[in-house]
């Protein structure tokens, strides 16, 4: 478990999303952190958005490629799988955190998923 203040937005740490129900990302994984700080100081929860190596074929708006150099190994943000977790849930250790550049894209899908971006409004 990290410590309260300890976690940050646009860190990928690794997240047991154990245990789920339907179609919900399972097991540990790494995600990335999406809360903001202030609520990451003062909470005992965070938000968090779960990473999958399987890279599909396809390119989908709700989905940011991340780069093998960032953990070893390509995966997608999914940004379709955002998830409020107990910090008991997340392991304490940064992996990585993303550049300004990269929440930027990841701040646009999560826009397109949820239905703010002009695009997708009204769907």
């Amino acid at each position: 478990m990290v410590e309260l203040s300890k976690v940050r937005r646009g860190c990928i740490y690794v997240v047991d999303f154990d245990p789920v129900r339907g179609s919900e990302q399972g097991k540990k994984r790494p995600a990335l952190v999406i809360q903001n700080n202030l609520g990451n100081l003062t909470s005992t929860t965070t938000i968090v958005i779960a990473i999958s190596s399987r890279v599909p074929t396809k390119a989908y708006p709700m989905h940011v490629t991340l780069p093998a150099e960032i953990l070893g190994k390509p995966g997608i943000i999914m940004c379709e799988q955002i998830r409020t977790v107990s910090l008991e849930r997340v392991e304490g250790r940064v992996l990585a955190e993303l550049s300004p550049e990269m929440m930027q894209q990841v701040e646009q899908a999560i826009y397109h998923q949820l239905g703010f971006s002009e695009e997708t409004a009204g769907l």
